[in-house]
């Protein structure tokens, strides 16, 4: 039989073909090939025919094709199985039968190695009798996302092959009859960069200079339209040569080359192979093939080329399993000697911390048979992070692990094409420097080949992409790869399976001992508050610590707090840590300088906000862009270390962040930035967008746009769906934008925004309260209260006064808040500001009220409430009613307190479950308490601890579980009302709140006995 992949699947018996089943048979005998000689199990089988979905009865479906299979191979005539049944699955062995795939990379295997060896017209007719198997598209007919992916990994083989098979006839001086074949295959696969250099030689070699000039200029804007890339080195390298018409691509003479035009043979075991390099078979037990899987479980077989001093026996016949000999030990000085180099960099005795880390990379040290492939792990990370550092230490620490040595190459200081850097592993490995090979292939060839069989651990430092990398690599698990790298290198990780290890900053303990280390003269540890200031001020920055921890070395006339205080100063850090060889700024600059200028107009732009961390739709804002390109931005900015993500938040979102060194960077170059008033603006619409979300918060917190004062600061719109993600829950929300509103609060009023300033954090004051964060609801009316006076704004001045009044008034501070309060009573009524004089007059009544009077209390919220009716605020009308409720209990009237806590709850209810609501039922609750009417006081006070449950407010639910616990002590459910008790005095504690534990340690005399049960006073706090 001879069994067919390259094309339609196809099964033939002695030339005659043998029809197949239909598509799940098809699908299960593609899959067992591309798999030949391993087993594959059921469920591979089951995913790959349902494309990810299989029915219950996929097992018993997968049965009954195989057995299907192996009727068709009998009915041909076949004897023995060829599906052999192995668990967890099935096993197919093409043994004598003929296979176009594994004889294509026999061939293709072949070719390589004839043109290592310099037989270049015998390497061109292998790859034209490689190319002639195939018969069209690979798997063509069959899909799934699994099959699909190997007819891409095959079609990548075809098109290698067609390279390669190019690039040799060139050498044979075939231009002229490559060129249009090749200009065919450009405009099939236009960004293929190999086969646009073949394509622009074959053009200048046939006089066509023009035409070769034009090839590489439409490449070159199809590169950068398609990729924001340049074209490669190769083929800029090649455009620069034909320009100035170097000699070194002139055409060389045409050879005759006597197996051109020899028809291509169906098998290869009908056309002879050259007998000094046999063909190499890739049945398993041969290591001629490596075979990994990436995540798709796409196999990567690459053929190893066959070197000349492996020729001497005849070829195997197809399918025999003959394993290739290992290179033999020689002795001192020769290729395989046996001195084991180390190439290592002296270790570094001041490196600290990376425990973690240390672990990850200590795993690689799981031993691998050499037909496996090696062991990698890449260790990413911003540069200065400590990337070279670790990966030194860890060499040293675990040289002897890797008797037959240690290789190191710096990728990064002096750039070096592969060949050259082979050149030097090689050298490394023994090989003598004047028998090297010239060409780089043979160079990979020859590497490989010297460390088969060997333990030998490679770090590959400052790698700056997986193209540099890859020629690099053993072919043998014997051996173990440490690359270090700004880049994620995904390929890296996905073809050959590499252990990430990104690296961030130090920890504090292990910062402030990196110093120690370096420090010497007892300096650090006399000075530990400042040591500490000193290593926060480097950031947790390995670079930023070793150079601090160097100027004082050098300079022992300094005390640590002189360098801290001279680091404090954000205007000229950079410059301090960027002095000597050694350099903050220039290390930034690495990364920087890699990015699309797209990508760095948004780094600049985006550390113009003085956030703490931002989210994707804040990023968004500042840009003017969808999300989901903000999204992209942002990501691309992590992949390059210059920004860090964290999240996702309580609603779901990731957040970015600079690390400050990096912040400081970003700013010295938006300072560069030639549109800057663009930038100015992007920032400002940005600000504006916090407030466009957090009044949009507000309305769902309040059940409306209600208890709040705005000003004429624009609101940018935000998608509705993205609002409606956002704040789904509205204190989740806050909770994960809390610090971003304060500082966007600060911001603004810095940058003399004061419309934005008062107004969004008039906006957010209510979830401060909410949140019992009376610090945070204080510093964002001061910012907004000094905004507005310096800006001449009297009604955020108002506003901000009133709000600052509220927040002291909820710390117990009543006198100092009556003195805001009157104050921003005075300004709001000059400015005609009626509305928010009604609710600054209910929050003084709280204030007046709690001094003891409550005629003045009665008043003001009596004067209030007609304009708090006409503005519409459900809200501050329940609000008021709520303090009128309690003016009636303090005078003793608990009837009245009834009827006006029952006139605030049926507005309340129209608000939602808002915490508005909360503050009626609970009012009414006390209300009903004090009246006895304890039933349906503890129905309110229920309905209080739902709301506030919900919302996790501490503090309010506090107040109500104490209502509740009255309740129940009154009722005579002592038990219930002890379990109450103690869930509040917990819950008190933890917001400090001295009013209420003071009321729930009289409480909890009362329950013991030890007094009177007093009458209810406790209220749930509301400004």
């Amino acid at each position: 039989m001879r069994f067919g992949l390259l094309g339609t699947l196809r099964l033939t018996c002695d030339d005659r073909e043998i029809r197949l089943g239909g598509a799940r048979q098809r699908a299960v005998l593609a899959l067992l090939l591309l798999r030949h000689g391993r087993t594959v199990s059921v469920d591979e089988l089951a995913e790959t025919v349902w494309d990810g979905s299989p029915p219950p009865t996929a097992r018993t479906q997968i049965s009954i094709c195989v057995a299907q299979l192996r009727k068709l191979f009998r009915e041909a005539g076949v004897e023995g199985e060829v599906i052999v049944t192995s668990h967890p699955g099935y096993r197919l062995d093409t043994g004598d039968h003929g296979f176009d795939l594994v004889d294509f990379l026999a061939l293709t295997g072949q070719a390589s190695a004839l043109a290592g060896s310099g037989r270049t017209a015998e390497a061109a007719d292998a790859h034209r009798r490689a190319l002639a198997l195939w018969r069209g598209p690979a798997l063509d007919g069959l899909t799934g996302y699994a099959l699909e992916q190997e007819a891409c990994w095959l079609e990548e083989q075809r098109l290698n092959a067609l390279d390669g098979h190019a690039e040799l006839r060139l050498a044979l001086g075939r231009h002229q009859e490559l060129t249009a074949e090749l200009a065919a295959l450009v405009r099939e696969h236009p960004l293929r960069e190999r086969t646009r250099h073949s394509l622009m030689l074959a053009q200048y070699r046939s006089g066509c200079r023009a035409d070769a000039l034009e090839t590489f200029r439409a490449g070159h804007q199809l590169s950068i339209d398609e990729l924001g890339l340049e074209p490669g080195t190769a083929l800029r390298e090649l455009h620069n040569a034909v320009l100035r018409e170097d000699p070194a691509i002139a055409a060389p003479p045409t050879v005759h080359d006597p197996v051109r035009d020899v028809p291509a043979a169906p098998a290869v075991r009908e056309v002879p192979a050259a007998p000094a390099a046999p063909l190499v078979p890739t049945a398993p037990a041969a290591t001629s093939t490596r075979d990994v899987r990436d995540v798709h479980g796409v196999r990567d077989v690459t053929p190893a080329p066959v070197a000349a001093e492996e020729a001497g026996n005849p070829p195997a016949a197809h399918g025999a399993r003959r394993p290739v000999p290992p290179v033999p030990a020689g002795p001192p000085g020769s290729p395989a000697g046996p001195a084991a180099p180390s190439d290592l960099p002296p270790n570094i005795p001041s490196f600290t911390g990376r425990t973690a880390e240390t672990e990850v990379l200590d795993a690689l040290l799981d031993g691998r048979g050499d037909g496996e492939p090696p062991r990698v792990a890449l260790v990413t990370g911003v540069a200065g992070i400590g990337k070279t550092a670790l990966a030194v230490h860890w060499s040293h620490r675990v040289a002897a692990a890797f008797p037959d040595g240690c290789l190191h190459v710096d990728l990064g200081s002096a750039p070096a094409a592969p060949g050259e850097v082979l050149g030097r592993l090689l050298r490394s490995l023994g090989a003598p420097g004047d028998r090297l090979p010239d060409d780089e292939a043979s160079r990979i060839s020859l590497y490989r080949r010297l460390l088969r069989g060997r333990q030998v651990l490679v770090v590959l430092d400052d790698a700056s992409s997986f193209a540099q990398v890859a020629p690099l690599l053993p072919a043998n698990g014997g051996c173990c790869v440490v690359v270090t790298s700004r880049e994620t290198m995904e390929e890296l990780v996905l073809r050959h399976g590499a252990v990430r290890v990104p690296l961030g900053v130090l920890d504090g303990a292990e910062s402030t001992a990196l110093l120690d280390r370096i420090v010497t003269g007892g300096r650090t540890v006399a000075s530990p508050a400042q040591t500490t200031r000193l290593a926060e001020l480097c950031d947790g920055l390995p670079l930023a610590l070793c150079i601090a921890a160097a100027r004082l070395a050098t300079r022992p006339h300094w005390t640590v707090r002189r360098l801290a205080d001279r680091l404090a100063d954000e205007h000229r850090r950079l410059d301090e840590l960027s002095l000597g060889g050694s350099r903050v700024r220039a290390s930034f600059e690495l990364s920087y300088g890699c990015l699309s200028p797209r990508l760095a107009s948004v780094y600049q732009r985006l550390s113009l906000l003085d956030v703490p961390d931002v989210p994707a739709w804040a990023v968004a804002a500042l840009l003017d862009c969808p999300v989901e390109t903000a999204e992209q931005y942002l990501d691309e900015l992590v992949d390059a270390h210059l920004l860090e993500v964290s999240g996702p938040d309580a609603t779901g979102q990731y957040r970015y962040r600079f690390q400050r060194l990096l912040r400081l960077y970003a700013r010295e170059r938006a300072q560069e930035d030639p549109d800057r008033p663009a930038a100015e603006a992007d920032r400002d619409r940005a600000l504006h967008s916090w407030l466009t979300v957090a009044e949009a918060a507000h309305r769902r917190e309040y059940g409306g746009d209600h208890s709040v004062v705005h000003g004429p600061a624009s609101r940018p719109h935000v998608d509705r769906d993205l609002l409606d993600d956002l704040l789904d829950r509205p204190l989740d929300w806050f909770d994960s934008e809390r610090h971003c509103l304060m500082a966007a609060v600060t911001q603004s009023a810095r940058l003399g925004l004061a419309a934005l300033a008062w107004d969004l954090a008039a906006s957010t004051v209510g979830f401060c309260e909410i949140r019992s964060d009376t610090d945070g609801w204080r510093r964002l009316c001061e910012e907004g209260l000094a905004a507005s006076r310096a800006a001449g704004d009297r009604q955020g001045e108002g506003v901000m006064l009133g709000e600052l009044g509220a927040s002291l008034l909820y710390r117990g501070e009543s006198e100092n808040a009556i003195r805001f309060l009157e104050e921003a009573d005075g300004v709001l009524r000059a400015g005609g500001e009626v509305y928010g004089a009604a609710l600054n007059a209910c929050k003084l009544a709280v204030a007046v009220r709690q001094r003891g009077d409550a005629d003045r209390a009665r008043v003001l919220l009596d004067g209030a409430l007609p304009a708090l009716r006409a503005a519409g605020d459900l809200s501050a009308q329940a609000h008021a009613l709520n303090n009128l409720a309690q003016i009636a209990l303090d005078a003793g009237d608990p009837e009245e307190a009834v009827r006006l806590g029952g006139e605030a709850v049926a507005l309340a209810r129209g608000l939602g479950a808002t915490r508005g609501a909360a503050q009626a039922f609970h009012r009414l609750g006390r209300a009903l308490l004090a009246a006895g009417r304890l039933p349906e006081a503890e129905a309110a006070l229920t309905e209080a601890a739902g709301i506030v449950r919900a919302k996790r407010d501490r503090l309010g639910m506090a107040y109500v579980l104490l209502g509740l616990a009255e309740a129940r002590l009154r009722a005579g459910r002592a038990d219930r009302a002890g379990e109450d008790l103690d869930a509040a005095l917990d819950l008190a504690e933890e917001t400090g709140s001295t009013v209420l534990l003071g009321r729930l340690h009289l409480l909890q005399a009362q329950l013991n006995g030890s007094t009177e049960l007093a009458e209810p006073v406790a209220e749930l706090p509301q400004a």
